[in-house]
């Protein structure tokens, strides 16, 4: 009896917390679906597949899916939350980040961009090594790697460079991944209400980055 009671209880913990987050889920869409509308975007609220471009983060873990993606009509940028799992067992970890994915107008070579520590493990396994450049603050607060030097100091002049450790650029807490015409922003987990902001934000990135590289590396 004592057990039979037991099951009930791990039972019904169970199912309240399911339907809490299925409440919690609709309300999450409700107020997505009306934000969307009033600022004239379109919305997909998934589950859905990753997308297709090659970038580090989309081959890492597993049951990774795209939620809330965000776009303007006719714009290929976008915003979205991504979700990935590592581990199993008591080791199983769901992570969550939110990315905004921008088209470039040249063709990039991989590159990455990101606080000491995010992207070492990837780039140091895969035999890439660090990228510096003449400004001893951003090479002790920035990790860069890519598989064109040549581009990645193109890329990392003095006015990108003194952006990158300005505030406007996040301080650090954003992560950069460049591959072909596409910029990814990577971010820790934000509302939604802030979402649309962060997709202008990442768009005008472009306007900080070198205008040689589109002659330097044009588009195919």
């Amino acid at each position: 009896m004592p057990l039979l009671f037991l099951f009930g209880v791990v039972g019904a913990v169970a199912f309240g917390l399911f339907e809490y987050q299925k409440r919690h889920h609709q309300k999450r869409v409700t107020r997505a679906t009306a934000l969307a509308s009033a600022h004239g975007f379109h919305l997909d609220v998934g589950p859905k597949d990753p997308p297709p471009q090659r970038f580090d983060l989309f081959d890492v873990g597993h049951g990774k899916k795209v939620l809330f993606q965000l776009w303007r009509p006719g714009e290929q940028d976008t915003v979205f939350d991504y979700e990935y799992t590592t581990g199993s067992g008591k080791e199983r970890q769901v992570h969550h980040r939110t990315c905004a994915l921008i088209s470039l107008p040249f063709a990039a070579a991989h590159t990455k961009i990101g606080p000491e520590g995010f992207w070492s493990g990837v780039g140091r396994a895969l035999g890439l090594r660090d990228i510096e450049v003449e400004s001893d603050t951003f090479n002790s607060r920035y990790r860069v790697t890519s598989d064109d030097e040549r581009f990645a100091v193109t890329l990392l002049d003095q006015p990108m460079i003194a952006w990158l450790l300005s505030a406007e650029s996040g301080a650090g807490e954003i992560k950069f991944e460049l591959w072909g015409p596409w910029l990814l922003c990577v971010s820790t987990r934000m509302d939604i209400d802030r979402q649309f902001g962060y997709l202008d934000w990442a768009a005008a990135i472009r306007g900080h980055m070198p205008k040689v590289l589109t002659s330097l590396y044009p588009a195919q």
